[in-house]
């Protein structure tokens, strides 16, 4: 399981619709593929998607930091020893986390081709398939309700609205989704650090007994006292996102109760190794997770999915990045069935990959 090359390709994707949050309209996405081959000519992809609005990190950084650190520091190193690479690669250059996130896929889904198991048994197993949310972005009331009834016809039985830009019409489209819907699909709101904490309180009062899962990320992510407040005064969990990009950040909200739930992303914690942290740090701290994504091939969604079906407290999924991208590079890794994502039964992480 020697590593003798590592080699990376940028793709960009369109989006069937695009989609609107709080801070940015998106139309295309781009990530960069990555590729990691033993001696052996044993195989294992992974997936860098960058968000410069969160993490800061563009695809051309994520070419630039594995062509000259990342990927030179893998070369001749032990594929199995995944907890060293990690460290390796964290002290090779700080932040840069997509870019780690997608070598460290890459090495997972090595280990488990090695071993001939599919990841998620590997990892440990507590489920076999967890139900996802889709998102809907920020859109007029009736496009909302529209995007809503279809994907409720398609079997999803769990929906995320983006919102942020006002409380008020965020309000609005909620409830006019929540009566086209009906009382059984799942609803949650994301409002992207849209809210001040006043603005936040209001919103969740006018939604009480609508039926709302949880509010993901009502205020500035560098406000913690906002975030805390709000936690404390709403009858509505709440999930942090952009607030936890770490294991530190996850240790910081469990220990002083920021926030209900916690978002956990391979892009912002730098891969599996880090979301496996993050997320016994939260369970410790009894603090439910969610294994979130951004917009990304369904390479590294089949390894969040992984991810999310081996640990209990992984009690929430929203895997739907890859569901919008005009064509992927990749398939197979999972599957979806009425709502539920369910990893294949291959090794490693069960895909293919045509580039």
């Amino acid at each position: 399981m020697i590593i003798r090359n590592v080699e990376i390709f940028p793709v960009s994707f369109r989006l069937t619709e695009s989609y609107a949050t709080a801070y940015e309209t998106t139309s295309e996405v781009h990530n960069v593929v990555c590729r990691i081959e033993t001696k052996t000519g044993l195989v294992g992809w992974g997936n860098a998607a960058p968000d410069p609005y969160v993490m800061g990190e563009t695809s051309t950084s994520v070419v630039q930091a594995i062509n000259q650190q990342l990927g030179p520091a893998l070369l001749g190193e032990d594929a199995t020893r995944i907890h060293y690479l990690h460290a390796k690669l964290s002290e090779a250059v700080p932040g840069n986390y997509a870019a780690k996130a997608g070598l460290n896929i890459a090495l997972y889904d090595l280990l488990g081709k090695r071993a001939g198991l599919p990841l998620y048994q590997l990892l440990g197993c507590y489920r076999r398939k967890i139900l996802t949310s889709v998102t809907i972005g920020i859109a007029p009331p009736g496009e909302t309700v529209r995007r809503a009834v279809a994907l409720a016809g398609r079997g999803f039985k769990a929906l995320k609205l983006k919102g942020g830009r006002d409380w008020e019409e965020d309000v609005a489209r909620v409830r006019r989704v929540r009566e086209a819907v009906g009382k059984e699909m799942l609803l949650r709101l994301d409002a992207n650090q849209g809210y001040g904490v006043e603005e936040a309180l209001s919103l969740i009062q006018a939604l009480e007994g609508v039926g709302i899962e949880f509010l993901e990320q009502p205020t500035r992510a560098e406000q913690l006292s906002s975030l805390q407040e709000v936690t404390a005064r709403s009858r509505i969990p709440i999930m942090a996102d952009e607030t936890v990009l770490s294991s530190t950040d996850t240790f910081r909200v469990a220990a002083h109760y920021y926030a209900d739930h916690i978002n956990i992303k391979l892009m912002k914690a730098g891969g599996l190794t880090n979301a496996v942290r993050m997320n016994i740090i939260a369970e410790a701290g009894e603090i439910e997770t969610m294994a979130g994504c951004m917009d990304e091939s369904i390479i590294s969604i089949a390894a969040a999915a992984h991810f999310a079906v081996a640990f209990r407290n992984v009690h929430y999924a929203d895997l739907d990045g890859h569901l919008d991208l005009d064509r992927d590079v990749a398939r197979g890794g999972i599957v979806i069935e009425d709502g539920f994502v369910i990893p294949v039964d291959r090794p490693g992480l069960g895909l293919e990959v045509d580039l």
